[in-house]
């Protein structure tokens, strides 16, 4: 583990020193260094179970992070953290097994450290392991500018993500303006579960459709070489905002709720709607995170 740390992080410092950048500290320095990483969201209404909500502007990145995003903050955490400290921030591989002992042999071994897995979504990820990245992320943007570009990245509110997927349309049932899960190709448009109708009966005695009992085709049911049980974060088609993967993929956390939202490669269709939320009480192998940032402007 010690020589892929050394050997495979490529530290976030070198992108934005790399960048052609407007004065440092200034508005337009601080929407450069983000260009490519994370794009824009108006200001806006948010629909929330027909409550209306008021959204300010901001930017948000424009996917999930990803194992390479996080194995960097890893890298500098474990230098500088106390042991009990890095524990909570660090990625609990062990959390396929808990969750989905068929894949813990694979999945638990290689899915975070393997490079081919480098631009998948990381997962298995606290709460506190997040905004610990966050905090981390806001210092490495404010150093490199010598405290004069003050962003603040911080996990998403639930009205923000719901305005992030959703666009101008209050109604989207998905980011991708549609309510049906495919495009006019008829390609899926998400990383979910596909349960076709081969996998639906009829129970003779309710006259109610049910589902089958054996799903096991269907539980692993991806679309050729898209997915490997998760996708990579800039897989299938960006929405309106041009943000991957809103729904299915990696379910992801929010800041004022203890669920996460958007569904997950393991949910059906209807569970990856943009108003979908499940129960989220610690890191597991279903949710994962995309971060909000705030430009502050410096103190004169």
């Amino acid at each position: 583990m010690k020589t892929f740390y050394k050997t495979s992080i490529i530290i976030v410092s070198l992108f934005l020193l790399s960048a052609t950048a407007p004065k440092k500290g200034s508005l337009k320095h601080a929407l450069k260094v983000l260009n490519g990483f994370c794009n824009f969201v108006p200001s806006g209404n948010s629909v929330i179970d027909g409550d209306t909500i008021s959204v300010q502007s901001f930017y948000m990145s424009k996917s999930e992070i990803t194992n390479i995003n996080f194995m960097e903050f890893i890298y500098f955490a474990k230098k500088t953290m106390s042991p009990e400290k890095f524990k909570r921030a660090d990625v609990d591989t062990s959390m396929w097994g808990q969750y989905y002992p068929q894949t813990s042999k694979t999945y638990g071994k290689y899915y975070y450290t393997h490079p081919a897995y480098h631009k998948y979504p990381v997962v298995n990820v606290s709460r506190e392991g997040a905004e610990m990245y966050c905090e981390w992320l806001s210092a490495i943007y404010d150093s490199i500018s010598d405290q004069k570009l003050k962003i603040k990245f911080r996990i998403p509110s639930r009205a923000e993500w719901i305005r992030a997927a959703r666009g101008n349309n209050h109604s989207a049932v998905y980011s991708w303006n549609t309510p049906i899960l495919t495009n006019s190709d008829g390609l899926v448009q998400a990383n979910f579960v596909r349960i076709g109708a081969e996998k639906v009966t009829r129970n003779t005695t309710t006259n109610k459709l049910e589902l089958a009992k054996d799903l096991s085709t269907a539980l692993l049911s991806f679309e050729g070489a898209r997915a490997d049980i998760l996708a990579p974060v800039e897989s299938y088609w960006p929405n309106n905002f041009g943000f991957y993967n809103m729904n299915g993929n990696a379910s992801e956390m929010i800041s004022d709720g203890d669920f996460s939202v958007g569904g997950d490669w393991n949910s059906p269709g209807y569970d990856i709607r943009n108003e979908s939320i499940k129960p989220f009480t610690g890191a597991n192998p279903t949710v994962g995170f995309r971060i909000v940032a705030t430009y502050i402007k410096p103190e004169k």
